[in-house]
């Protein structure tokens, strides 16, 4: 039996590279691992990214990085075996056995990430973890759901693991107690959690949950570390405090708030997010290779990043991006628009529109989550927002509006100018409970519904006829994992 204290486990190459590259920021080969982690600082893109002038600032906005001259509370003594390393994991929530299931990365510096087995769920989570005496924690960020749902949670759950150093001599197996952490209330306790060297020791011991009795007067699924409650209580103000310095003070949803706009939470309009000679690099990139263009009924479209159904048959295939869409996606990961780590933009659909060409009204999720964001080029045009019906169906594709099915014919409840260069941003209650779309008309008219001409150019009022010229658009999305398939 191979004890957490004894040594290191062996790593095992794809899996922990993938881990360790979630934490590190570092660029893998791996499509689904694409990403720049949680802790990617803003000064990385600045010497090859202009901030636009009305737009983000990347310097504002970067995300903060561990100090190593804090001298706040130690993640490990050295009198310690440090429990850095992968793990094989599993918890129990609310008596659901293995309700969590996967691997588990402590990384040297404090960082921890958590993967799932993609055999049941399919999910990920990052987070830190921290080491008093012969006491570990950690919080994890969690955003995990069942390979095949339909629908898909709106945000990640934030979780927390307390457990003593000494794993089991008899089976190799460490236990600890497993918290859910509310927004903005006490940590709960809620199951209790395993870790063993590989998977193989923890699926020849049985669950804690089921094993071990719960303390008197606890929930059946309870179970108690032998910390009191002053103990455990210091242990979860440290894992407040460590987190603060983890993830700094600086919210990205602060310097967004200026762009909100309309009453439906939550869009956001940035206007001259680029410059016209960006705005030129866009269009060259998106016309370099006519080959590229899939000619729709209803526009001439290119995707980036999701190919073919997997052969297991639960989802797209990833593909990597191309080196210049992947710039444009750190930079939206720096900028904490995407959630580099949890969520990262790792699909591109490019769009082109002739006048009198648009697209229909539609819904993006389930398959693709929790945001879109759409770059517009060259033109202007009108974006609508229309309540879903409860008739959409994502899963499928209506081949004849080239939408997924399910839209119906209403009237907008919300509008929006979309000017070149601009950014619009569509989240929660408007990613998931209405359909966007765009007329299919060579002019029109500023409506009523118009929401956001107080941080457009100036130069437009409600009533004024738009008319359209050739319009580009780069509409970047997280493309949900279905499957394990491909690491």
């Amino acid at each position: 039996n191979v004890a957490h204290s004894a040594r290191l486990p062996v790593m095992r190459s794809g899996r922990c590279a993938m881990l360790q590259k979630m934490l590190r920021g570092r660029r893998p080969r791996s499509p689904y691992a694409a990403r720049p982690s949680l802790w990617q600082i803003a000064a990385d893109f600045q010497g090859c990214w202009q901030a636009p002038q009305r737009g983000f600032s990347t310097a504002a906005t970067h995300a903060a990085t561990p100090s190593s001259s804090s001298t706040s509370t130690p993640r490990f003594t050295p009198t310690q075996a440090s429990p850095t390393g992968e793990w094989a994991f599993r918890a129990s929530v609310l008596g659901t056995e293995n309700a969590m299931s996967g691997f588990l990365f402590l990384d040297e510096t404090g960082r921890a990430a958590y993967l799932a087995d993609g055999v049941q769920v399919v999910g990920r989570g990052v987070g830190h973890w921290i080491q008093i005496g012969s006491t570990t924690a950690v919080e994890l960020q969690v955003y995990q759901y069942g390979a095949a749902e339909t629908t898909v949670p709106e945000g990640p759950h934030t979780f927390r693991g307390i457990w003593e150093s000494s794993p089991d001599q008899d089976n190799g197996v460490v236990s600890g107690s497993w918290y859910f952490c509310p927004d903005g209330g006490e940590p709960m306790l809620v199951g209790s959690f395993e870790t063993a060297a590989s998977a193989s020791v923890l699926a020849r011991s049985p669950s804690t949950s089921a094993s071990s009795p719960a303390p008197p007067g606890a929930l059946p699924w309870a179970r108690a570390t032998s910390l009191s409650p002053s103990e455990t209580a210091t242990i979860m103000t440290a894992l407040n405090e460590n987190g603060r310095k983890f993830l700094g003070a600086t919210d990205h949803q602060d310097s967004l708030e200026k762009y909100r706009v309309s009453n439906i939470a939550k869009v956001h309009y940035v206007p001259e997010w680029i410059g016209e000679s960006q705005e030129k690099a866009f269009l060259r990139m998106a016309d370099q290779d006519a080959m590229q263009w899939e000619d729709m009924r209803t526009r001439h479209s290119q995707e980036w990043g999701a190919g073919d159904r997997c052969g297991c048959g639960r989802g797209l295939r990833r593909e990597p991006l191309p080196a210049e869409q992947q710039e444009v996606a750190d930079v939206l990961h720096t900028l904490r628009v995407f959630d580099g780590a949890l969520y990262p933009m790792n699909s591109v659909r490019i769009n082109a529109y002739r006048p009198g060409q648009g697209i229909y009204p539609h819904c993006d999720g389930p398959v693709y989550y929790p945001k879109i964001a759409i770059l517009s080029l060259a033109s202007h045009c009108l974006l609508h927002l229309y309540p879903r019906k409860g008739n959409e169906d994502n899963m499928k594709w209506d081949a004849q509006n080239n939408v997924p099915s399910g839209h119906v014919d209403s009237a907008p409840l919300a509008s929006f100018l979309l000017e070149p260069r601009s950014l619009i941003l569509l989240s929660h209650d408007a990613f998931w409970n209405h359909r966007h779309g765009i007329e299919a008309v060579t002019s029109e008219t500023i409506p009523e519904t118009t929401c956001n001409l107080d941080l457009t150019s100036g130069q437009y009022k409600v009533g004024d006829e738009l008319k359209r010229e050739r319009r580009v658009s780069f509409t970047m999305r997280h493309l949900l994992p279905r499957c394990a398939c491909q690491g």
